[in-house]
């Protein structure tokens, strides 16, 4: 069957239009895969590699880059270099709108990327095959799981009405926590709106579980909620300034020691790394519990790890996925938001929180 040359015209622009769509397509994918969140995939696979079935073995060649992001010089050029790109992605918008701006972040979002993932490739072909299978293969390991969420961020959405800013904010606000987490050799393995998951590994914290796991109490935590104290202060001011009073908004944490499944999981082609278990999901329902400004650390993880609890008040939370009450370590860090005075009877119950059921005693 012969076609008319309006017919064949169609038929060629069709095809056309199809493959540009394809390729659209395609080029859209991979910019969005370039900057796609991953795990360090470098400190993931050299930790892995320095046990097997559960016991320490020697260091790998080249573990010192495992915790080099850890360290102050690299943590403040990292600082220093989020802040400038903050900085030019502002006056690019200032000057240039939104588009432009979204350009210059995803330009370094994907060169960091990149260089993560060629260093991961680089170690785990000599590592992987010759000590474990790295990420490949999810294995259980011991760890700490660390949960954080905003407190208050869906009465800011409303009272804001400004998505470009909030988007801004949460921005600032992820990345100013990423580095804290950073900086104590943690790895964020989630990111989950306002908030994250995280966790930490002894064998990235070159010491014992023990150890780890007082740090992280002792240490981690007041650093966190400060670097959150400092960055809200900064949003108070502006907001005052533009005439908008906000409201309270605060940082709660739970974190939880234990055994979890780690390694590359999914659905073919579309895999990636992750974390599941009874740690995953007891860090974060005590996250969900945690009032403004506190860690909740469920007491069981301090002998798991093997670890000293610290001197603080210890609190029933009832779970009732899990069907029973969950003894858990309370931890106040940081600014906490003012309460309103309740009038009445309640004012004269200022210790009792039915946050916490009954009874509102501290236990030991």
């Amino acid at each position: 069957m012969v076609q008319t040359p309006q017919a064949l015209s169609l038929r060629i622009r069709s095809g056309a239009d199809a493959l540009l769509d394809t390729l659209t397509w395609s080029a859209a994918r991979g910019a969005v895969d370039a900057v796609r969140y991953q795990p360090r995939q470098l400190a993931l696979t050299l930790a892995c590699a320095t046990s097997e079935d559960g016991e320490p073995a020697q260091p790998p060649p080249g573990w010192w880059l495992a915790g080099s992001q850890a360290a102050p010089v690299i943590v403040k050029s990292t600082a220093v270099v989020n802040g400038f790109l903050r900085a030019a992605a502002a006056q690019t918008a200032w000057w240039l709108g939104p588009t432009p701006a979204a350009v210059v972040r995803w330009f370094a979002d994907a060169m960091a990327g990149a260089a993560d993932r060629m260093g991961a490739a680089t170690l785990e072909r000599p590592l992987g095959g010759r000590v474990h299978p790295g990420m490949l293969v999810p294995h259980v390991h011991r760890m700490a799981v660390l949960a954080i969420d905003m407190r208050g961020f869906s009465n800011l959405t409303r009272a804001l009405n400004d998505s470009m800013h909030l988007v801004d904010l949460i921005e600032e606000y992820l990345a100013v926590l990423t580095l804290v987490v950073e900086r104590h050799r943690g790895v964020v393995f989630q990111y989950t709106g306002d908030g994250l998951l995280a966790l930490f590994l002894p064998e990235l914290s070159g010491t014992a579980p023990g150890v780890m796991t007082e740090r992280l109490v002792g240490t981690f935590g007041p650093e966190l909620h400060e670097a959150f104290d400092i960055v809200h202060a900064r949003w108070r001011s502006d907001w005052s300034a533009r005439g908008f009073d906000g409201v309270e908004i605060g940082l709660g944490a739970g974190m939880s020691f234990g055994e979890a499944t780690m390694g590359v999981m999914g659905p073919p082609g579309k895999k990636q790394i992750g974390v599941i278990g009874e740690p995953v999901n007891l860090a974060a329902f005590l996250c969900s519990q945690a009032p403004a400004a506190s860690l909740l650390v469920d007491v069981d993880s301090f002998s798991r790890a093997g670890a000293q609890m610290p001197p603080a008040p210890v609190m029933r939370l009832r779970s009732k996925k899990r069907h029973q009450r969950i003894r858990t370590l309370c931890l106040h860090y940081g600014d906490r938001p003012q309460r309103h005075s309740r009038p009445g009877w309640r004012s004269a119950l200022g210790a009792l929180d039915l946050r916490w059921g009954w009874p509102p005693i501290q236990l030991a």
